[in-house]
């Protein structure tokens, strides 16, 4: 497409097959991927990168890339309420990044059903949850955590190091200071999860269970 840079081009193409697509949902996944280019060189482009650990505009960020995950996974049919629409992300209590969380996406539509934004107390609580962001202040906890959502249909995504290998889904992390992600498909098969192809070509890298496979 001309005037696309390389970078954008790749995005677009990930994000549109005319050949399998209705001109209905063509509109729709296209509107998806903009929203991805606009969102991926955002964070920290003009800041420091020693002020780019836990900002509010870092985490209001995270929050949209949360909102669209949501829209690239499919949960089991036996995990969605038909008498509830609700889709909970739910977030530990003492997050400190709560707030930009639930400000930025509470409430917005995913489909048929509404983006709800849950606050947990403890790993119990969890039954109900759809999808468990665990930021990198909640460390001690994320082996624990992660060890017993094994196997069960939550999408996890967190932000430390470990993330992936202590059995995470969705790992955040900065490169060239900007917000990328690398995809455990393994993790997410294992909790019978299907992550769109879409979402895995705009990944950074991606584990198959095999070892780590270049997204882009």
């Amino acid at each position: 497409m001309p005037g696309l840079s390389e970078g954008r081009q790749f995005l677009y193409r990930a994000g549109h097959n005319p050949a399998t697509e209705r001109p209905s949902e063509r509109v729709r996944v296209s509107a998806r991927v903009v929203v991805f280019l606009c969102l991926i060189p955002f964070l920290c482009g003009a800041l420091k990168p020693a002020r780019c650990q836990a900002t509010a505009e870092e985490y209001q960020i995270k929050a949209a890339f949360l909102y669209h995950f949501a829209q690239f996974v499919e949960w089991p049919d036996r995990t969605l309420n038909a008498k509830d629409p609700s889709l909970n992300l739910c977030i530990f209590d003492g997050n400190p990044h709560l707030m930009e969380l639930r400000n930025s996406i509470e409430g917005k539509p995913i489909g048929s059903r509404v983006f709800h934004v849950r606050q947990l107390s403890q790993a119990q609580e969890i039954k109900g949850c759809h999808i468990l962001f665990l930021s990198r202040d909640e460390a001690r906890r994320q082996s624990a955590t992660l060890k017993s959502l094994r196997g069960q249909p939550i999408l996890t995504v967190g932000e430390t190091v470990n993330f992936l290998t202590d059995g995470g889904m969705i790992r955040f992390h900065l490169e060239d200071n900007k917000i990328r992600f690398d995809i455990n498909l393994g993790a997410a098969e294992l909790s019978h999860l299907k992550i769109s192809s879409r979402l895995l070509l705009l990944a950074t890298s991606v584990n198959r269970g095999n070892g780590m496979e270049a997204g882009r």
